[in-house]
């Protein structure tokens, strides 16, 4: 059986068998996807989820001043989701883009029912992928509710280092709910320490 990032990360995270592995790889679809693309949109409806082998995305939404908010940013062996819209076929309210070239693996809603279904190491795997991404939701949702600025700047360049030198800065400033040019100035002071 061929290595594949996914591959290793169904035996090595989720502890798949092989022969489960042969099962699960066929039900999902490598897409390459070019930087700025996006895979879903505000009022679609998300009909995979994904498995980022290289490059990166970015989910986000935009709130009521036409500003965009990033909840996430995914990397390679991250998994990308809106498990609302996917499960239930309701337009979604976030958007996922690529913020770099990347190939993706995606499963579509019947074969992820499937493999929740029948191949309980995956759903399990799945399942601590979903509480990990949860509760790093939950802990950057409280920590922004106390810190300043230049605390969740130094924050994300402790918790992130790769980010920072991947992804645009305008973004980073989305994700920690400033405008890019409060994050440039705390840039600026810190570099000056």
């Amino acid at each position: 059986m061929d290595s594949s990032p996914l591959l290793t990360q169904l035996k090595e995270a989720y502890k798949v068998s092989d022969k489960d592995c042969v099962a699960l790889i066929q039900l999902f679809e490598k897409v390459e996807v070019k930087k700025n693309q996006h895979l879903y949109r505000s009022g679609e409806i998300s009909r995979h989820v994904y498995f980022v082998e290289k490059g990166c995305l970015r989910q986000y939404y935009i709130n009521n001043n036409g500003e965009e908010r990033t909840i996430y940013f995914k990397m390679e062996n991250g998994w990308c989701s809106e498990l609302v819209s996917f499960l239930d076929n309701k337009p979604t309210e976030l958007c996922v883009q690529a913020l770099e070239d990347s190939t993706l693996q995606r499963i579509n809603q019947k074969n992820w029912v499937y493999a929740v279904t029948n191949i309980r190491s995956f759903t399990m795997g799945f399942i601590r992928a979903q509480q990990d991404t949860n509760l790093m939701l939950k802990k950057r949702l409280a920590e922004a509710t106390v810190e300043t600025p230049e605390e969740k700047y130094l924050r994300f360049i402790k918790e992130e280092p790769l980010l920072m030198q991947r992804i645009p800065l305008y973004h980073i400033a989305a994700y920690l709910a400033m405008t890019p040019e409060t994050l440039s100035r705390i840039r600026k002071k810190v570099s000056e320490r």
